[in-house]
């Protein structure tokens, strides 16, 4: 995957591409909490009603003000994700941003499922996983090469879903794997 410099990624386009892995393992997300503030939340609205559409299947998504941007279940995986886009400035305010998304995605750990749906309640024994996803950007990279080693995503099962602007795809790094 292509290391991006100093790009301005919306949350949104990496929102979206989390959608789309998290189809591609057959996880159904059921909650999604909107970008405050963002002027492109019908994006995923979007992208949610063209997947419903597709499948042919009317699943009630909830849209919720706060929690994981991502919240879906399979049979085997219950994912808690939160997504952060990057911008263009200073080093610093990246590592902020980071700082706000990592110490996020670390808030949902639990060991076992809660508020599952009433309809997902057959899923119970899916094992919990974390997501970071954000932007293949070099200073996203620095902070997670230097903080967020495997110890603490193989504790947590955190996984860090690089987003690939030219691909607009995301590659997946599990905890047992190096950045």
């Amino acid at each position: 995957m292509k290391v991006v410099f100093m790009q301005i990624i919306s949350e949104i386009d990496v929102l979206c591409a989390t959608f789309d892995f998290l189809m591609e393992r057959n996880v159904s997300p059921y909650q999604f909490s909107p970008i405050n503030g963002d002027t492109n939340c019908a994006k995923i609205y979007g992208r949610v009603a063209d997947w419903i559409t597709k499948e042919k299947d009317i699943r009630p998504i909830n849209f919720s003000r706060s929690g994981p941007d991502i919240i879906g279940v399979s049979e085997n995986e219950w994912w808690q994700i939160e997504c952060k886009g990057s911008g263009s400035g200073k080093t610093q305010t990246q590592r902020n941003n980071f700082d706000r998304a990592l110490a996020s995605v670390v808030s949902y750990y639990c060991d076992n499922l809660i508020n599952l749906p009433a309809r997902y309640t057959k899923f119970n024994r899916a094992v919990p996983y974390l997501g970071l996803a954000l932007p293949a950007s070099q200073d996203y990279l620095n902070e997670l090469r230097n903080r967020v080693r495997q110890p603490l995503r193989k504790k947590l099962n955190l996984w860090v879903l690089l987003y690939g602007p030219e691909s607009k795809k995301i590659k997946a790094v599990s905890p047992e794997d190096n950045y």
